[in-house]
């Protein structure tokens, strides 16, 4: 059955179609939510992040657009992982050296990428709390202004004037490097 035919039953509530979909779809969801997560969930929240994005399709069936499922259905499971990135309990001081970047590049490019980490750990360090772990949380832990602000108990104002002051500062230092 083509996906044009399974959007149309899948608008008509037909569970089957929402059964061949989660069996077509689930390792790419699984794999989307694992990667904007950057592996920082654990399998049992990959699992009901990729659930949660299924019973969101299964209730805005409606939005579908012929052609559109997979685009569609990935938008979903970002959402997902992004909300579940904030709901997942974080340490409540983030050490730096513990957080790794996204494995976007080549081996080759490995050496690089080291040289990058070292320079963005060095300028991390130079701002000092509490910048330093407002900006791992915001960046690397995906957490929101407001949710920093709570945990951190600061206002959502002045997280957001914070790290508008260390990208500045960051970029500056990174230029200086020559990135």
């Amino acid at each position: 059955m083509n996906e044009n035919q399974i959007i149309d039953r899948l608008k008509q509530k037909d569970d089957r179609a929402l059964g061949e979909i989660i069996d077509r779809y689930t390792p790419l969801i699984s794999a989307i939510i694992y990667n904007v997560s950057k592996g920082s969930l654990s399998s049992s929240d990959i699992e009901e992040a990729t659930a949660d994005t299924f019973f969101t399709l299964w209730n805005n069936a409606e939005k579908v657009r012929q052609g559109s499922l997979k685009g569609y259905l990935s938008a979903i499971a970002k959402t997902k992982a992004l909300d579940k990135l904030r709901t997942v309990k974080t340490p409540e001081i983030i050490d730096i050296d513990d957080v790794t970047l996204a494995d976007e590049y080549t081996i080759s490019d490995n050496m690089d990428r080291q040289v990058l980490h070292n320079d963005i750990c060095e300028a991390l360090n130079q701002f000092g709390e509490p910048d330093k772990e407002i900006l791992v949380r915001y960046y690397y832990y995906y957490q929101t202004a407001p949710k920093i602000a709570e945990i951190m108990e600061l206002k959502p104002e002045a997280v957001k004037s914070k790290i508008k002051r260390a990208r500045v500062k960051l970029k500056a230092f990174l230029t200086e490097r020559g990135y």
